[in-house]
């Protein structure tokens, strides 16, 4: 699941479609789109021009996000596409499977040398680029990788404790970090947690945050949860040249919906 903006939510499926929908009145919006297979991640870029999914059948996949038509195909990964992201300036893709994540560029298709990366566990493979394009972070099993493309090196902290699948989603300020039922925030700097445990009866498959920050929402295959993190985090983390809707919580459990 991600967001399109801050009114309306992108999810993906197990028989590889891919629909939009918008928050307040639960419609569809414009034609599915079918990936190459099961589609593990989709992400929208910042200027609401592309869409990108990972999916099962080993691609990354570029969309136009008004008109929904393929614009390119990634497919020089050795397995599942399970995370991807977009770059701050709309230009790269980066896309993980299990062993490495890829970046690539939108218009040329030229692919920069794979960043290598330990301990991803079987069918996880999550995440995600700060907002400056400088910092790429990749969740495996209880920790987080932090991979500082200036400077060419890297550095990793220790999340939740159950060890559980990690799912992330990051605004360049702070990170959502799923694992299991609970979600957790980290400040992208410190490294610190940032807000008290935001827990689910039921496992978390997905996380995406709104492109202000002001919104997390949580996919757990059925259902989509969207939370105002505005009443639980300082002002300093959040985008303040976008407008929101005046929603605090939205459940949405039609099938249809799902992430």
């Amino acid at each position: 699941v991600t967001f399109a903006d801050d009114s309306q939510v992108v999810g993906g499926y197990a028989n590889g479609e891919i629909r939009r929908w918008k928050i307040l009145g639960r419609q569809q919006q414009g034609p599915i789109m079918y990936a190459s297979g099961l589609v593990e991640s989709v992400v929208v870029s910042q200027d609401g021009r592309w869409m990108v999914s990972g999916d099962r059948g080993n691609k990354a996949i570029v969309w136009n996000a008004v008109t929904h038509e393929k614009v390119r195909e990634f497919a020089e990964h050795g397995g599942w596409a399970h995370g991807v992201d977009l770059s701050s300036d709309c230009t790269q893709i980066v896309s993980a499977d299990l062993r490495n994540a890829q970046i690539f560029s939108i218009t040329s298709g030229i692919r920069l040398p794979p960043l290598p990366h330990e301990g991803v566990v079987i069918g996880k493979a999550p995440l995600a680029w700060s907002s400056d394009g400088q910092q790429l972070f990749v969740a495996p099993r209880g920790k987080i990788i932090c991979f500082d493309l200036s400077e060419c090196s890297s550095s990793e902290w220790l999340i939740h404790e159950n060890q559980s699948p990690a799912h992330i989603a990051s605004n360049g300020r702070f990170i959502a970090c799923a694992a299991g039922p609970s979600v957790l925030l980290w400040d992208c700097v410190s490294h610190k947690q940032i807000c008290s445990v935001i827990t689910h009866t039921e496992e978390v498959k997905c996380v995406a945050l709104s492109p202000s920050g002001g919104y997390l929402a949580c996919g757990n295959g059925r259902n989509i949860t969207v939370y105002n993190l505005r009443g639980v985090l300082s002002p300093e983390y959040f985008d303040h040249g976008v407008s929101l809707l005046a929603i605090h919580e939205a459940h949405i459990a039609n099938n249809h919906f799902a992430a």
